[in-house]
Parts: structure tokens; C-alpha cells; sequence
């Protein structure tokens, strides 16, 4: 039975109408990549309301890869698409854009970006396991944002998943590349994920955007950590 990926209610038991399905990234972050860029892109099912509150938010990210893009011709495309968005909205404008010493300075919303590292998250873990990643879980981020203190922490993770080996991608790795493992409680180390364990304790991955953006997503069943310490 196919569940939605993110809130987990059954497909089956929703009209037509409200079942669809969820890029994981959002399809705005191919755009200007030439096809070859956008061959076997990982897509979860999905219901409407879900797919629809995410839609709203997505360019948020995309609109950071097209900020920081330091001429790159294949996001040259992002970064007209982010500057047009910021600019020609004047509440948007005035939120985000500030000028310091002859210098212009954009903002962005780091929750609103958090929670769009935790959708593809989701997105991951279904697409790796066929199923939604239960509530019990609790989700953090460690990226740009975040105080020093938990960038480290964040980069101690990255580290460790990088000693796993190959990493995945949706796409294509210049777009969106991704490693997900999990915490072997009892052998005390990161391993490669393993779909046959049911919900494992702890899960730790890895996100680049673009080849601009790295977010580590950890995944905690409190009440599993608590019983197994």
C-alpha cells in the first residue's frame, strides 16, 4: 500500500485527484541543466496537500544555490531565476535584501530551509524503504544557519559518512548526491543503511545540493536510544 511520504496516510484511501507524487529535490533545481542532467530523478508517492505546502517553500533553496553561484554556466539559470523572484517582490525585497558599505546582502530563512533538508530526508528514507519514516523520530539539522558549535558537530557526521564510500544521487551528482546510514548501537558505529532493519535506533545523512549545500539530517526514536542506553 503506498503511503504518503511525508504526513504517511494511505493513497488508497484519498480521490484520485489528491494522489500524486513528490521530487526529491524539487524539480527547480535541474532547471537550466542540460537533459542528461534529469535521467532517473528519485520521485516518492505523495498526497496533494503535502505535495502543494512544500511547493510553496522550495524555491527557498533554490534561490540560495542561485545566490552563492559564483559564475557557474549550468546554474546560471538558478541564479536568474532566484534574483527575478527576491527582486521583483517588494515585501519579499525588503525582508531579504540589505545594502551595507556600497554591498548588497540577501537572507535567508534558515527554519524554512531546515525543514526543506528534512522533506528530502523523508524522501530518501521512503524511497530506500518503501515506506514513510515513522513520527516516533525526531529530525535535526546541521547546516548553514547554525551556531559554530553545531556546524562542527555536523561536519564530525559528514566526516564519518564520507569514510562509508559512494554516494547516491537523483539525477545527477552535480545536482543532488546524498549517504544514508544508520547507528549501530550496539557495535558503536556508523554503518551503511541497511533496509532489512526495521526503524533503526539512529539515522545520519548527507545532502548536496548543486554542489553548493551540504546538510546533514539526523533521525532519533528517542524512545529506542533511551531503552537500548
Amino acid at each position: 500500500m503506498k503511503k504518503c511520504y511525508n504526513c504517511g496516510i494511505p493513497l488508497n484511501e484519498l480521490p484520485k485527484k489528491e494522489r500524486t507524487k513528490e521530487h526529491i529535490p524539487a524539480k527547480t533545481f535541474f532547471s537550466g541543466y542540460s537533459e542528461e542532467y534529469k535521467n532517473q530523478r528519485i520521485t516518492v508517492p505523495a498526497c496533494e496537500k503535502c505535495n502543494g505546502d512544500y511547493s510553496k517553500i522550495d524555491d527557498e533553496l533554490r534561490d540560495v544555490v542561485g545566490i552563492i553561484n559564483e559564475n557557474d554556466s549550468d546554474k546560471m539559470e538558478l541564479t536568474k531565476n532566484a534574483v527575478k523572484k527576491i527582486m521583483s517582490n517588494k515585501k519579499t525585497r525588503s525582508e531579504k535584501v540589505t545594502f551595507e558599505n556600497s554591498s548588497m546582502f540577501v537572507s535567508f530563512n534558515a527554519n524554512t530551509l531546515d525543514s526543506l533538508h528534512k522533506k528530502n530526508f523523508k524522501g530518501i528514507y521512503t524511497k530506500k524503504t518503501s515506506v514513510p519514516l515513522s513520527e516516533k523520530y525526531l529530525i535535526d539539522v546541521y547546516s548553514d544557519g547554525h551556531d559554530e558549535k553545531k556546524l562542527d558537530l555536523g561536519f564530525e557526521f559528514l566526516t564519518a559518512l564520507q569514510e562509508l564510500g559512494n554516494w547516491e544521487v537523483s539525477g545527477h551528482s552535480d545536482v543532488f548526491k546524498f549517504k544514508l546510514a544508520y547507528f549501530d548501537t550496539e557495535q558503536n558505529e556508523l554503518k551503511e543503511f541497511d533496509k532489512t532493519i526495521t526503524e533503526p535506533t539512529f539515522l545520519v545523512s548527507a545532502m548536496e545540493y548543486n554542489n553548493s549545500i551540504m546538510a546533514v539530517v539526523v533521525a532519533l526514536n528517542d524512545e529506542k536510544w533511551k531503552s537500548e542506553s
